[in-house]
């Protein structure tokens, strides 16, 4: 966990080796099994994902029960719920693991008590947040501007093991289609070469 820590947190230059060593005791090794809900919807699940091996699908339901996939979290991302993350409240979304996974688990809690005493933690707090608010912009404009033709190929281009990796139906409800209407896409696309 050491190495894979250091290397994760190491971007943020402003960190002092003292401070990493606080982050550190926040810290915990977990794994999940393919399929195993990590969190739930009324969870107050106040911890952050650092994925070390595998894919955490966040996803909401709608009020006819059917999932929405709305991030899909690959080695080296960060994930969470955001309504605890944020602001210590129960989560509005699940997380679930779509392949065997293991995690570095941030207490979060722990997390913003340090950032209160400590400026650079609360720096590193205010970057993972500005980093997911950026994402969370990126997202919205992925389905205002793109076609689904179009988001397909952005994914094929950014994240090309997400394609390889996910099963159809989460792919399909990432991108905002129907499985059908994703099987038309590849079809037409591998037509074209």
């Amino acid at each position: 966990m050491n190495d894979f820590f250091l290397e994760h947190f190491k971007r943020f230059k402003f960190l002092k080796i003292q401070d990493l060593a606080v982050v550190f005791t926040f810290c915990s090794l977990k794994s999940f099994e393919k399929g195993e809900i990590i969190a739930r919807e009324g969870d107050r699940f106040e911890q952050v994902l650092l994925v070390r091996k595998g894919i955490i699908r966040t996803y909401l339901l709608t009020p006819d029960g059917e999932e929405r996939t709305i991030r899909l979290a690959k080695e080296k991302d960060i994930t969470s719920c955001a309504a605890s993350f944020l602001y210590g409240k129960p989560s509005t979304e699940y997380l679930a693991a779509i392949e065997d996974a293991k995690v570095i688990l941030v207490d979060t809690k722990r997390l913003r008590e340090a950032s209160q005493k400590n400026l650079r933690i609360l720096r590193l707090v205010n970057e993972c947040i500005k980093e997911a608010l950026a994402e969370a912009i990126m997202r919205v404009e992925f389905f205002t501007i793109l076609t689904p033709e179009q988001r397909y190929k952005r994914l094929m281009e950014e994240a090309p093991e997400l394609i390889q990796r996910v099963p159809q139906k989460f792919l399909a409800s990432y991108l905002g289609i129907t499985t059908v209407s994703l099987s038309r896409i590849k079809s037409r696309l591998s037509s074209l070469h």
